[in-house]
């Protein structure tokens, strides 16, 4: 009886084999170029651009220089909540978001959860890429002067090329988002609801709203507005 379970085992492989191996042929396809298949998909996946919005993590690797040529990283970032706003030298609106900005800077200066970050993305006022050993100081002139004027200090970086406003999908400035402690994007939009600067103290300062929320380890009630502004220049 044994030899007998030994020997239909056996025959039941015999036969299981050419039918998995035909199963690999159903569409037609051989089993290796089926896999080829597969590997050169991946690679297109991979070749996709990423692409953020609220609820995504931002990829620790992504990376910017800032106006003195030294890289900084969301990886360097993770453990605190980010403030990124698309910032422009010369928009009108910014003329209402510097100092909306600059109060920003003095409610958080104390604080070692939240940090600040523009990014500048307007080609027109970045000029070219700078060249290796460029000498940084005699770049961005038009950036530094109005920073200083602004009286902003916080960290602003040069994107040449839009590779963050793509990842983004940043359209104007200021185009504003709040990122938590595990470089998940909470909030996405305007700076305020005061475009104009009219309001004043009455106006609602989405992103710290935010902020707020975040660092209470809640979700914040507003997570999306229409940005307003000027338009990203590529």
């Amino acid at each position: 009886m044994k030899q007998n379970w030994t020997s239909l085992l056996l025959v039941a492989g015999l036969l299981g084999a050419p039918a998995a191996a035909m199963s690999a042929f159903q569409d037609g396809t051989p089993p290796v170029e089926q896999e080829k298949k597969k590997r050169d998909a991946k690679k297109q996946d991979e070749k996709k651009p990423t692409v953020l919005k609220v609820g995504s993590t931002v990829p620790e690797r992504l990376a910017l220089p800032d106006l003195n040529g030294k890289q900084h990283s969301f990886k360097d970032m993770r453990g605190k909540v980010v403030v990124v706003h698309f910032w422009s030298d010369r928009c009108p609106y910014e003329e209402h978001g510097n100092p909306v900005f600059a109060r920003m800077e003095k409610k958080y200066a104390a604080s070692k959860d939240v940090v600040l970050v523009g990014i500048n993305a307007n080609q027109n006022e970045l000029g070219r890429k700078p060249a290796e050993g460029a000498d940084y100081t005699k770049l961005y002139t038009n950036i530094r002067t109005k920073l200083k004027e602004a009286k902003l200090s916080h960290t602003m970086l040069a994107d040449h090329g839009n590779k963050v406003s793509k990842m983004f999908q940043a359209k104007s400035t200021p185009h504003c988002y709040v990122i938590d402690k595990k470089g998940v994007i909470q909030y996405a939009g305007a700076l305020d609801d005061d475009p104009r600067g009219q309001k004043g103290e009455k106006a609602t300062n989405y992103v710290v709203d935010a902020v707020t929320a975040v660092l209470a380890e809640k979700r914040p009630t507003m997570t999306e507005t229409k940005p307003y502004g000027c338009s990203i220049k590529k």
